[in-house]
Parts: structure tokens; C-alpha cells; sequence
């Protein structure tokens, strides 16, 4: 009964010396003001956080100001280099001190960890790059890093019990004395209670080992597209890293009295135990229930060992640490007393090692399943799942037996530059999967060489710099040019070395401003129309990339079959059910190189097409003249944009507006004397572009 009672006590004290450990690191990295602030500045120095932040700073300025979407990237680059440069240091440190006040203020159960003055320096260093954009970001703007507690929940009863960890730590290391020191006075075995009191002191170092690794858990399984989740990553570095370091010296201490109590015991008090748990490891028990705890627990270890591979690592390298150093400690105290230990194998002459059979089933049940898991999942891309359009062609039955060139579709001009994918002076909101999902049928494109590095950003290859250079001043004017070149300078001296081969990339001129592979691009491409074979698609490209390269990546893509070849510019178009029926249903349209008899799917694009202008200022110089392509051509685009690139958002809001969009469409009609088969339009997912186009249509 004593003995009983020793070990009930000796248990209770494993759990408090556990206690004792988090009660001792929260009081040192939370409750101790400087260690928590400098914890905090910590956190901008996290690559990822500082991106996140500078997302979240870019995203506040776009909100008051939409058409700063067109610079967003630059804001967003430039609020990063701020988060983790010196100047963030004192709003940081700033931020810190106040949530640590409210933190240790009694009464207290929320916490706000926000960036007041961010916004001011931000503002301070955009001239540099972007002098237009500083004056549109206002300098008070505020960014919340992050909020803890609330009113009520587990989150605001942590943080209340959180005051008491001082009071709590000196109680706990009081009880757990207590504790061990009763344990020792009532077991029956003195010298032996030593043993055990150390054994309970490691055991306290392995929960708190176990608490560590559900902690890292939890913080490798929050979102890292969300600030909130990033952060609470970095907490973990700067919080809960520690925690290991901890129950390494708890172990440490626990297996020191182990040693030192066992060091003037027989040899048999500790061996004959490692002995005995070495042999319940290697040999079938004797009975069915320790059979199925010995399977479970190895079934266990593996599936943590598959599921938790790097945390567990640490917990059992620590474990493994912690045993050589004590097996070293207690050589030396052998020695040092004159008792060497006997060298006799641990294990007895003949004995036969098993390997638990159904463990090693369980973890090789767990791989294969995980490995399957890995491989699955679904081949389409995000947002392509949308249902194919029953029996109709491109949504209606009544296009089936129109020819292509009697239909109008809705087109996206620069349909790579989208704003989630990180374009500077972004024109589309998505890619083109995303536009396809929004009613586009024609996606305007760009082609360029680039060269992909680090981060996966792209720069512009070598043989398409100058034709980059060209194109910027014709596309976005002196003005705007200047921070362009500023942008793509900064970032050509702070990329490292490339990662990859030159390759097509979908380039809104520079790579370095907006960059995405072509070959991907096409792939989702493909798959969207396996998603909905009853649709016809056209691209047209205005092509730097050769004809030969972009042939090649469309027939890497899997997109060749389905790419249609005329009879000839003057050969009358198929109808849109008969472009489906037979699989030809991609028209490719080239804006500089045809494909010529090699590439014949490769269209000279302003042979088959005529257009508009593309180039205005206001909506009230919108006109319908002639400007490439010849007026036999056979399709009609009209170009429906205005080109200030200070406020592509609000121009598109404006002409995109069903009144002025479907009154210029009515014009062009009238005199060119043909319907627009093209209406490309920016901003796709701002006006009345698809109902203007079912209205041409005769919907």
C-alpha cells in the first residue's frame, strides 16, 4: 500500500513538473515585457510574415483607393522590404509593448497586435520607386497583425490565467517538491524511491515533450495564406520552439537523479529494467492484452512518424540524446566509485529478435494509403468545375447552327495580367481559367521569353529585353514607364540566380512586373474545355515567342488536336455545333507570326481579323474606324478600353456600363456594316460585358 501511494504521488508530480515547465515560459517569453516585445520584433524579420503583412498593407490601399490595383504589386513589394527592414523596428517594438500591457492588465481577455504607423512609412519611402502612388496611401493607415481572445472562450481564459503565472510557478515547483519529497518518505525502499522520483521528473520532461509536438502540429496545420496563420507559424519559432529546449532540461534533470540514485544501488536496479523493456520490445508477450498494447503503440509511432515526420524526428533524436548522455554520466559515476559495469551483451547469447509483424503491417498500411492520398485529387485546376452547358453550343441552342464568324463572344484584353496573380498594373482579375469561367471565349494574350528564379518570380530573358522596352513606352507612356523601368530595376538587382531554362511565359511586357509560364496556362486551358465540351474557344496571341515554340507548347499541353485550321481567310467558317461535333472547336489567332504551312492551326490574326483603335483617352473619343487588319477580313474585334493606367478600375466601371458598351457596339455595327464578333473589354468582372454580348447575339 505504500508503494501504492509512492506511485500515485510520484505520477501527480510528473504532471506538475510538466506545469511547472509552461508555467516557467510563459512567465520568461510572455509575461516578462522585454522578452515579449523582443519576440514580437521578431516576427517581421520572418520572410513570410513580412510578405503577408505587405499583402495585407497593399490590400487596405486598394480598398481606399481601387484603382491603386494597377501599382498593387509595387505597394506591396515596397511595404514588405519596410516590415522587414529597421524602419518597422520601432512600430513593432511600439505595438508590442502596448499588447503586452493590455496582455498583464487584470481584467484584460483580448489582445490587438496592430501596426499603427505602417501605413506613414510606407508612404514615406513609395516615392523612390513609385512617386505617383505615394500621395494616394493614407498615411494613417492601420494594419491588425493580429487579435487574441474576445469576449468569452477558451482563448480569454487562457490569456486570464496567463496573470497568474507567476503566482502559479512558485506554487507548482512547491507541490512538486512536496510531492517527490513524500514519494521518497513513504515508499518502503528508499534508495529506490531516489530511482523512481528522477523517472518522474523525466516523465514530466516527456509530456512537455508531447506538448511541444501537438504545438508544432497545430502550427504547421494553420492556413499560410492568411496573415493570422502566418503569424501564429512565427509564434511558434518564437514561442514555442523553446518549449523543446525546456523538457530537454527536464529530462536532463530527471535522469540525473536516476543516475545519481542508481549509482549506489546493485547493477541490476536500472539494467534489469532497460532489460526487461528491451525484451517486451523484441520478444511476442506472453499474454494477448500486452500483445495488442505493444502493436498499438508501434502502430501509433509509425502513423505519427508518417503523418508528423519532422516534429516527431526532434522528439525522438531528444529522447535518444537524453539516453546516451545519462548512459554517459552513469559510466563515469561507475567508474569514478570503482564499479565498472559488467560488459555482457545486454541481450542473452541465442536470442532471437522479432519485428513486431503487425506494427510493421500498420505502418506500411498508413504509407501506401498516404502515398495514394498524395497522388489523388481532382486533375482540373481551382474553378473549372463548372458543369458543361448541356446540349447547347457556347450556353445556347440556337448558336449551334450559326457560323463562327456570326457569332459574337466576349474577349479580355490582357487576359494574363490578372491581379491575383501578382501583375503589376494588372488589367483582369484572374487568369484565364478564371475569365473563362466568367463568360470570356477570347482570351487576349501576350507572349514573351522568360526565365524563371527564385520565389517563383520570372525575369525577362535577354532576347526579348528590347522588344520589352519598345512595347512598355508604346503601351503605358513616359509617365507611367518611368516606374516600370524603376520596378523592373530594382528587382533585376535583388533577384538571385535563375532557376530554370528560358521558356514562353505570359508576360505583360516585362517579365519582372507580372509573369506567368505559358505551358501552365495552356495546360488549364485544355482542361477547362475537357470540363465543357459543348463550348468553343478562341485565343489570340500577340506573339514575341516564336511559332515553333508556341507550337510546341500547345502540343505539350495537349491543346493541338483540338486547334481548328481553316480552308483559307476567304473559306466560309464551320458552325459552332460542327466545330464541337468534330473536336476542333480552339481557334489560335497570331498577332505578328502565322504558323504558316508548319504550324497551320497558328492564324495570322489580322488577316482573319479586323478591329478598332485601342488607344484612348476618354470614353467620348471611342470610334469605330479601321485600324488593323483589312476590311474583308472576316471577324470583327472591337478594342473597349481606355488606357490611363492610373485608374483602370475606374475607367472600366465607367465604359464597361451596359448604356456605353452596348451604345458603341450598336455604332460599329451600324458602320462597318458587320457585327462584332470580339468585344474586349479590361476589368471583365466590372459592367455588362456578357449581356451586351447575348444582346448582339439576339438573346
Amino acid at each position: 500500500m505504500r508503494r501504492r501511494f509512492a506511485h500515485g504521488l510520484l505520477a501527480v508530480a510528473a504532471i506538475l513538473v510538466a506545469l511547472c515547465g509552461i508555467a516557467l515560459l510563459l512567465q520568461r517569453q510572455v509575461l516578462d515585457g522585454a522578452g515579449f516585445v523582443a519576440n514580437v520584433d521578431q516576427l517581421r524579420q520572418d520572410p513570410a510574415v513580412a510578405r503577408a503583412i505587405g499583402d495585407q498593407v497593399a490590400d487596405a490601399a486598394v480598398a481606399h483607393r481601387p484603382d491603386l490595383v494597377a501599382i498593387k504589386p509595387l505597394i506591396a513589394q515596397v511595404a514588405t522590404a519596410v516590415v522587414a527592414s529597421s524602419a518597422a523596428g520601432p512600430i513593432f517594438r511600439v505595438a508590442a509593448r502596448q499588447a503586452h500591457a493590455t496582455l498583464t492588465e487584470p481584467g484584460s481577455d483580448q489582445v490587438v497586435l496592430r501596426l499603427a504607423d505602417l501605413g506613414a512609412v510606407v508612404t514615406a519611402l513609395l516615392p523612390v520607386v513609385s512617386p505617383e502612388a505615394a500621395d494616394a496611401i493614407p498615411p494613417d493607415l492601420s494594419v491588425t497583425l493580429a487579435t487574441i481572445g474576445g469576449q468569452g472562450g477558451p482563448i480569454a481564459a487562457a490569456v486570464r490565467y496567463a496573470h497568474l503565472a507567476e503566482v502559479l510557478t512558485w506554487v507548482l515547483l512547491v507541490l512538486t517538491a512536496g510531492c517527490l519529497a513524500g514519494a521518497v518518505l513513504i515508499h518502503p525502499r528508499r534508495r529506490r524511491a531516489g530511482v523512481e522520483a528522477g523517472l518522474a521528473v523525466a516523465a514530466g520532461g516527456v509530456l512537455l515533450l508531447g506538448i511541444a509536438l501537438v504545438a508544432q502540429v497545430w502550427a504547421a496545420s494553420l492556413d499560410p495564406s492568411t496573415t493570422s496563420g502566418l503569424v501564429c507559424r512565427a509564434l511558434w519559432i518564437s514561442f514555442g520552439r523553446p518549449l523543446f529546449a525546456v523538457a530537454t532540461l527536464v529530462l536532463l534533470l530527471g535522469g540525473m537523479v536516476v543516475v545519481a540514485a542508481s549509482s549506489v544501488l546493485p547493477t541490476a536496479a536500472i539494467e534489469s529494467r532497460f532489460r526487461a523493456a528491451v525484451r517486451w520490445v523484441t520478444h511476442r508477450p506472453s499474454s494477448t492484452r500486452q500483445a495488442v498494447a505493444r502493436a498499438s503503440l508501434f502502430g501509433g509511432l509509425g502513423l505519427a512518424l508518417v503523418l508528423w515526420t519532422e516534429p516527431m524526428l526532434r522528439v525522438l533524436g531528444t529522447l535518444a540524446g537524453v539516453g546516451a548522455l545519462l548512459y554517459f554520466l552513469l559510466e563515469v559515476c561507475r567508474l569514478s566509485a570503482g564499479r565498472q559495469r559488467s560488459r555482457e551483451a545486454v541481450l542473452p547469447a541465442g536470442t532471437v529478435v522479432r519485428p513486431a509483424p503487425l506494427a510493421l503491417g500498420a505502418v506500411g498500411v498508413v504509407l501506401v494509403v498516404w502515398q495514394l492520398a498524395a497522388r489523388s485529387g481532382p486533375d482540373l485546376p481551382a474553378g473549372s468545375g463548372i458543369e458543361a452547358s448541356g446540349t447547347g453550343c457556347n450556353g445556347h441552342v440556337e448558336l449551334c447552327d450559326r457560323r463562327y464568324d456570326e457569332v459574337a463572344f466576349a474577349a479580355a484584353h490582357n487576359a494574363m495580367s490578372a491581379e491575383d496573380a501578382g501583375f503589376y498594373l494588372a488589367e483582369q482579375p484572374t487568369g484565364m481559367v478564371g475569365l473563362l469561367d466568367q463568360g470570356v471565349r477570347v482570351p487576349l494574350v501576350d507572349t514573351w521569353y522568360g526565365q524563371p528564379v527564385a520565389g517563383g518570380r520570372a525575369i525577362t530573358a535577354k532576347q526579348s529585353f528590347s522588344a520589352a522596352a519598345q512595347q512598355a513606352e508604346q503601351d503605358f507612356g513616359p509617365e507611367v514607364v518611368q516606374s516600370v523601368n524603376r520596378l523592373v530595376t530594382q528587382i533585376q538587382a535583388s533577384v538571385g540566380p535563375t532557376t530554370g531554362p528560358v521558356q514562353p511565359y505570359l508576360c505583360h511586357t516585362f517579365c519582372e512586373i507580372g509573369g506567368t509560364p505559358l505551358l501552365p496556362a495552356l495546360q488549364g486551358v485544355r482542361a477547362w474545355l475537357q470540363a465543357h465540351p459543348r463550348e468553343v474557344v478562341s485565343l489570340f496571341i500577340q506573339d514575341t515567342v516564336s511559332p515553333a515554340d508556341t507550337a510546341k507548347s500547345l502540343d505539350a499541353a495537349g491543346l493541338t488536336p483540338q486547334a481548328y485550321v481553316p480552308g483559307g481567310v476567304d473559306a466560309p467558317w464551320p458552325t459552332l455545333g460542327s466545330m464541337i461535333d468534330t473536336g476542333k472547336r480552339l481557334v489560335v489567332l497570331m498577332e505578328h507570326q502565322g504558323g504558316g504551312t508548319a504550324y497551320p492551326f497558328l492564324l495570322q490574326g489580322f488577316d482573319y481579323v479586323q478591329d478598332t483603335g485601342y488607344s484612348y483617352p476618354t470614353a467620348a473619343s471611342f470610334d469605330c474606324a479601321l485600324n488593323r487588319g483589312t476590311a474583308t477580313s472576316p471577324l470583327f474585334m472591337v478594342n473597349h478600353w481606355l488606357n490611363n493606367f492610373g485608374q483602370l478600375v475606374s475607367d472600366s466601371k465607367e465604359v464597361n456600363t451596359f448604356t456605353v458598351l452596348d451604345a458603341r457596339m450598336q455604332a460599329c455595327l451600324a458602320e462597318r456594316g458587320r457585327k462584332p464578333n470580339f468585344v474586349a473589354v479590361n476589368w471583365v468582372n466590372l459592367g455588362a460585358l456578357n449581356q451586351v454580348v447575348d444582346k448582339l447575339n439576339g438573346f
